[in-house]
């Protein structure tokens, strides 16, 4: 399913991403469905899906990640230069626009509910990237016991992150090892 495409059309496709994507790595997921798999066709759901998974296993912007990942995939080293350009070259204008202004209007109430809106609009496309993971990621009970136990470590146990994301690789990893033995017995 794998399409070429241009640099110019990789920078632009992430560049229009760029310029709505508020709240960080959870709200790209909707974005790069309807872009990247549904209209252009660039990769599959399962790659994308795939992509995002990795780009929360490594440092940096999930978002940056996300894209590099897809941007390489598509046309290397220079793909993933362009895509990573058009994802952030918006946030860079719009923070130095506000960081500009933001001192002289903050006070006003229509600035104040513009910012509470959006907080809202993150909430959705967050409860959205929610529903899409877990109808692709929580098959069977191995699956949503990582899932219970992952939540109740985070919330319940103040467990860090990083420990549930690394701890539920390697628990994944075992299963799998021990699975293949078994189904080789």
């Amino acid at each position: 399913m794998n399409k070429k495409v241009s640099l110019l059309k990789l920078f632009w496709i992430f560049f229009k991403i760029g310029l709505v994507l508020f709240g960080g790595g959870y709200a790209i997921l909707p974005f790069l469905q309807a872009e990247i798999v549904e209209k252009e066709k660039i990769c599959t759901q399962e790659q994308m899906i795939d992509y995002y998974a990795l780009a929360q296993c490594v440092p940096g912007i999930v978002a940056g990640s996300v894209s590099m990942f897809i941007g390489y995939s598509a046309r290397s080293i220079l793909g993933a230069l362009a895509c990573i350009f058009g994802m952030c070259l918006p946030a860079f204008i719009a923070m130095i626009i506000f960081a500009a202004m933001l001192g002289n209007i903050s006070h006003y109430p229509l600035i104040q509910s513009i910012f509470n809106e959006i907080g809202i609009a993150v909430c959705v496309l967050i409860f959205l990237t929610i529903a899409e993971l877990w109808k692709k990621s929580v098959k069977d009970f191995f699956t949503t016991a990582i899932f219970v136990v992952s939540i109740a470590a985070t919330i319940v146990f103040q467990v860090s992150p990083f420990w549930v994301i690394i701890l539920s690789g390697v628990f994944g990893v075992l299963v799998k090892l021990l699975r293949r033995e078994k189904n080789a017995d």
